[in-house]
């Protein structure tokens, strides 16, 4: 008797042993897996992020080889080249002189002699409802007298000399970073910088 009931004290332990062990190892599952999907979750947007930058700066890149091509068309063929930048469709393009038929002369820069070329959109995405909005945009354009423009137009023209009017065009995306690409009044080359570009007005000659 007295061993038979020392025997069932220790199976009855030996059970709830394994019955906490158990219970145990099930929140020990349910932990990991909630840390996985944080890290997840984590790596995901930091993953966005990083493309959105990305992005942005791509759209820089693309936009200062553009105006680069546009400077040595202008010098290449002798005539003004202008970009004009759509600040409600968000997209830049370039007014070109039109090609001109044998024995044909002109050398007006109006529109009327000029055709619109090199459209380039600005990237969108799409929402869960379907509707489009600017993942990178131009947010505004700068000058050299350190104005800025919003307007709905703002064109800039690049000489048959190689150079250009001294102008600053800054780029943003959804997480408010910003790109400025500045385009020197004398050579015509854009230059990239990560940010929003100071313009400094030039000053006054001392008498």
């Amino acid at each position: 008797m007295h061993t038979h009931s020392t025997t069932r004290p220790a199976s009855g332990l030996t059970a709830a042993r394994f019955g906490r062990r158990g219970f145990t190892l099930v929140e020990m599952t349910m932990v990991v897996l909630l840390l996985a999907l944080l890290v997840l979750a984590v790596v995901m947007v930091a993953a966005m992020a990083f493309r959105d930058r990305e992005l942005l700066k791509n759209e820089a890149r693309f936009l200062a080889g553009y105006l680069e091509n546009i400077r040595s068309l202008a010098a290449l063929h002798g005539k003004t080249y202008t970009v004009q930048y759509d600040l409600d469709e968000q997209r830049f393009f370039v007014w070109e002189p039109r090609r001109v038929e044998q024995g044909e002369v002109y050398e007006s820069n109006d529109d009327e002699n000029r055709v619109a070329s090199g459209f380039h959109p600005m990237p969108t995405r799409y929402d869960g409802s379907g509707q489009a909005y600017y993942q990178v945009w131009i947010d505004r354009v700068g000058y050299g007298d350190g104005t800025t423009s919003r307007e709905r137009n703002v064109r800039v023209d690049f000489l048959p000399t190689g150079g250009s009017h001294w102008h600053v065009v800054y780029l943003s995306n959804e997480a408010g970073e910003f790109y400025s690409i500045e385009v020197n009044p004398f050579t015509g080359f854009a230059e990239i910088y990560p940010g929003q570009l100071e313009i400094e007005p030039p000053r006054k000659a001392e008498r």
